[in-house]
């Protein structure tokens, strides 16, 4: 059996969408747009035959990796649902037997995203089954700061500010900057990274993590193996945005105000990290149920006139 390239098979689909099923000239702009990002996604992770796009460690990556740039819940839902589409096209078509979105829920990644959270012992075996230092200390920036995937593999050398002890997000969500604190083990272990472990070009890159072939890291490599190693360690398969989850769960169950992890994550408003915190109505609800209750109290012991 001669097996399509998923570039050969988007461009087929393509045409089918624009002259056999005679869609409009906005969604087939969409369906390029879309179709032809999560190509150059799977080209980054040497993905070139459709066969071998994965459920695991590419269809769901790809809405987590969506989920954890915080795209618009009706984006996300677009984009899946395209590759759905597609992927049903190319069953029907014979170039595979099995559909690898076909699982993939929109609203799972929503859930996921809320109630999804590694303890402090799991994170810690993340990071000690890490495949390579590189990986450990992207994994170690997701536990210790909170950072997007995006950001964590945007920092340059520069933006370790060692001086103040600081990661510097110079272009984060909305272009904006933001000053994190490193805990002690994240500034011992960037320090020993950048001055032993860092792969060794003949070219300089201004990049922090970088591959030994000098490119920068991309985010399904970093996803790839972090799928890998919590199915080995922890019997589940996670993705980076978990680590994001965790460190903001784990500063808010320790009683750090709302309003100061929403600053370390970056987000523009608490009901963001709400979501982050699985934080509900309800939730809501009890707490000035709380007041309700001592108002109670005081208002038996209060003297009428």
């Amino acid at each position: 059996m001669d097996y399509i390239s998923l570039k050969d098979a988007i461009s087929i689909y393509l045409e089918d969408v624009e002259i056999r099923q005679c869609r409009s000239k906005d969604t087939v702009k969409t369906y390029r747009t879309t179709l032809r990002r999560f190509e150059k996604l799977m080209d980054e992770s040497n993905v070139t035959l459709l066969k071998d796009v994965d459920e695991i460690a590419h269809a769901y990556a790809y809405r987590d990796e969506l989920v954890d740039c915080e795209r618009a819940f009706n984006t996300i839902k677009k984009y899946v649902s395209v590759l759905k589409t597609f992927m049903v096209y190319s069953v029907e078509k014979g170039w595979i037997t099995k559909n690898p979105f076909a699982l993939v829920k929109v609203s799972g990644a929503e859930a996921r995203r809320q109630s999804m959270t590694l303890s402090r012992e799991q994170l810690h075996q993340i990071l000690y089954h890490a495949d390579n230092a590189t990986l450990y200390n992207i994994y170690m920036i997701g536990c210790d700061a909170g950072f997007r995937i995006s950001e964590t593999l945007n920092l340059k050398i520069e933006d370790v500010a060692f001086d103040t002890n600081e990661l510097v997000i110079r272009h984060g969500k909305g272009n904006k900057m933001r000053e994190v604190p490193m805990s002690d083990r994240l500034h011992d272990a960037l320090l020993r990274y950048i001055e032993w472990e860092r792969p060794k070009i003949d070219t300089d890159s201004p990049y922090l993590f970088i591959m030994p072939r000098g490119t920068k890291v991309r985010a399904n490599y970093v996803n790839e193996y972090l799928q890998k190693v919590s199915n080995e360690q922890l019997g589940f398969g996670i993705t980076s945005h978990v680590l994001r989850h965790s460190f903001a769960t784990e500063l808010y169950n320790a009683g750090v105000n709302i309003t100061k992890i929403s600053r370390l994550l970056g987000h523009a408003s608490t009901e963001t990290t709400e979501l982050y915190l699985h934080i509900s109505k309800e939730q809501n609800q009890q707490a000035i149920e709380v007041l309700n209750k001592k108002n109670g109290q005081i208002n038996k012991n209060k003297k009428k006139y």
